[in-house]
């Protein structure tokens, strides 16, 4: 229990810690007014991109100008994509999707995977190819010209889309920024390449560098994979989320302890649903009390949160529900929080 408490500081009243980026920091509409926000400008600078980058590849013939073409293209598609996940995520929860429709956000992302995978595949065949058969690139100093702004376009889109994320923790546009800083990187080790290729001997650098995109892609594939399983399977929240969801709720020295704590979350919501261990002896009234006020507590820190508290008799110990989802003979933190609570 001594290293718990170093590693995850009790809270203290007023403060959020470890908030930032994460899904249910802002209420559900206030998020959805950023994520429409930044995924409409996604869109636009991924059409902007695609656009210079087509131009350019007609007068260089770049294979690295044109794997970064290709690349655009798919964060094109993937802005799309996040662009109406984030809209269909926010509805309001009906009788049909009481839980609301978050996980879209989680399927876009795994759109974007597959995307990025063929894409990958793609490239490097025709890198390889190029590695093989080698061709000098015409209008060099132009074509560095028109990725550096390119550069600098994604470089602004970066700057909003980080920002996004640490007021939303939005998935959807969490992979987009993921395809898009692989883009920023690719059109830095494009000019590289164009540049080593058109002022030196070396006339495969631009074709190396395509075989280095495509396995930036493959990895970049890996990362947005990886948060979009975490959302769909409901993966539970970090655990010092869910220290700082006990700590609020225990702020009220009245409950004497939290079992079965469940998280997830998807899109903008966060599910969190507990047991609270009351004295026998309050009446319905007062445990009601109680499990308001804890509820609005964690409502604080969670504006778009889904809240299921159960009271429960402190002196009774029989476990209710399913037995297969009980987590206290799982989970030694639930036991740790007891045992701290009780002593």
């Amino acid at each position: 229990m001594a290293r718990a408490q170093k590693q995850f500081p009790k809270r203290t009243p007023g403060s959020v810690p470890f908030r930032e980026g994460r899904p249910g920091r802002l209420s559900a509409q206030a998020s959805s007014r950023i994520t429409r926000r930044i995924t409409a400008f996604s869109v636009g600078v991924g059409l902007l991109l695609i656009t210079l980058k087509f131009i350019v590849f007609k007068e260089s013939g770049s294979v690295g100008i044109l794997s970064s073409l290709v690349h655009s293209g798919l964060d094109f598609v993937a802005a799309l994509s996040s662009y109406f996940a984030v809209r269909y995520a926010a509805r309001t929860p009906d009788t049909h999707y009481r839980f609301g429709r978050g996980k879209a956000e989680g399927f876009s992302a795994v759109l974007q995977v597959c995307l990025i995978i063929i894409a990958a595949m793609h490239l490097l065949e025709m890198a390889f190819e190029n590695v093989q058969h080698p061709h000098t690139i015409a209008h060099g100093g132009y074509a560095i010209a028109v990725m550096g702004i390119a550069v600098l376009l994604t470089t602004w889109l970066l700057i909003a889309q980080t920002w996004a994320i640490k007021a939303t923790g939005s998935l959807a546009v969490r992979g987009d920024r993921a395809h898009y800083f692989a883009d920023m990187s690719a059109n830095l080790a494009v000019i590289i390449g164009i540049f080593i290729t058109s002022y030196t001997s070396f006339v495969r650098a631009d074709a190396i560098v395509g075989v280095g995109i495509s396995l930036w892609l493959f990895y970049t594939a890996y990362r947005v994979g990886r948060l979009a399983w975490s959302q769909l399977m409901d993966h539970e929240l970090p655990e010092k989320e869910r220290w700082l969801i006990r700590d609020l709720a225990l702020e009220d020295k009245r409950i004497n302890g939290v079992h079965d704590l469940r998280t997830r979350a998807a899109g903008p919501h966060v599910h969190i649903q507990m047991q609270l261990d009351l004295d026998d002896k309050l009446s319905l009234s007062e445990a009601h009390e109680i499990v308001v006020a804890a509820e609005k507590r964690m409502m604080e820190s969670y504006p778009a949160a889904d809240i299921l508290i159960h009271p429960h008799p402190s002196s009774c110990h029989q476990l209710h529900g399913n037995s297969i989802f009980h987590q206290d003979k799982h989970d030694p933190d639930e036991k740790c929080c007891q045992i701290n609570v009780e002593t």
